[in-house]
């Protein structure tokens, strides 16, 4: 007797391939076909399709399996499911692995200024300030408008999460003097030629030419290394005033001590 091929119960695969697939081209479906074929495999030997058990199975497509080959077997299990009506055990496609970012030190930062200042590049160097100083996402640029500068600040909106902008001192008065000279009055202040706010990919291109003219390694020349100086010299200070406080805290009680201790009188 021919054993029917199906993952979950009452559910066989060539149903699925015939219903679901009608719009698919034979490579497609072949393909599909060998991926479920495996997962049966897979869950005849490790038990009924759970959210576990799926997981497990992800973990043994890892060992084996190049990124590409796994979303594919992925894809064609969740369009099982679905035709199935579980999707409570339809999975999320895999991601590749984030490489951290290369750190920017203070001293190559400034070369950047340098840099952007010797060519008269007055808009790029002020981009490069604005996320170094304040850790401003490029998502949020076209937000910094005549207004918000004016103000010092504001709540940006950061795919949907707020984020406050605060802008130091002297990062507002070379903003508000470019304003000045470009008479921006209101609106996004960094803006295109055509009055379209920057180009993100153009102006990280930008960034590496200008990480090339001063010297610094073009891996480093992003907003997001950028940002991330900012954040590193925000951990830094923050963690250099806990010091000076214990430091302070830690006299005070000395001082204390010697006035009003146990032992002082003696």
């Amino acid at each position: 007797m021919h054993e029917v091929q199906e993952i979950l119960p009452g559910r066989p695969l060539a149903a699925f391939l015939q219903s679901a697939g009608s719009g698919w081209n034979e490579g497609t479906q072949a393909t599909y076909r060998r991926a479920l074929q495996e997962l049966q495999g897979y869950m005849a030997a490790h038990g009924p399709p759970t959210v576990q058990s799926l997981q497990a199975w992800r973990q043994s497509l890892r060992e084996t399996y190049s990124l590409r080959s796994i979303n594919l077997r992925i894809a064609a299990a969740n369009h099982y499911f679905r035709w199935c009506e579980r999707p409570d055990l339809v999975m999320h496609h895999e991601r590749p692995a984030k490489t951290p970012s290369p750190e920017l030190s203070r001293s190559e930062y400034l070369r950047l200024l340098r840099a952007a200042r010797a060519q008269g590049q007055r808009q790029l160097y002020l981009l490069v300030k604005l996320f170094a100083l304040t850790g401003l996402p490029l998502q949020c640029l076209g937000q910094v408008t005549a207004a918000v500068v004016r103000a010092g600040g504001g709540e940006l909106s950061c795919r949907g999460q707020p984020f406050a902008l605060c802008l130091p001192d002297s990062l507002q008065r070379e903003l508000l003097a470019y304003m000045e000279e470009q008479r921006t009055g209101s609106g996004p202040l960094f803006v295109s030629r055509s009055g379209r706010v920057v180009n993100r990919s153009h102006l990280c291109r930008s960034i590496q030419e200008l990480c090339r003219a001063a010297g610094v390694p073009e891996e480093k020349g992003s907003p997001r290394c950028l940002r991330a100086l900012w954040r590193s010299t925000q951990d830094r200070l923050h963690a250099d005033m806990e010091q000076q406080i214990r430091n302070i805290y830690s006299l005070l009680l000395q001082a204390e001590e010697e006035t009003a201790g146990w032992s002082a009188g003696a």
